[in-house]
């Protein structure tokens, strides 16, 4: 478990900055833009939510691992 934990940290980390920057250079356009740019600026905070989730899904995976049966 503590495996998959450091992988769903690493990687819920690394697409968290990811959408973070598309989020941020979509918004900036996003004041002269249409309702299609906020809609994708909506998609990409909710993708940046959704990798938080698993970012802490992996952290609790890491710090408090299954206790082994014998």
């Amino acid at each position: 478990m503590r495996r998959l934990g450091l992988l769903l940290l690493a990687a819920g980390l690394a697409g968290f900055l990811f959408a973070t920057a598309q989020k941020n250079r979509h918004a900036a356009a996003a004041p002269e833009a249409g309702t299609a740019e906020n809609a994708v600026v909506y998609r990409w905070e909710t993708t940046r939510w959704l990798l938080v989730g698993m970012g802490v899904i992996g952290l609790v995976f890491t710090v408090l691992p299954g206790k082994r049966r014998a």
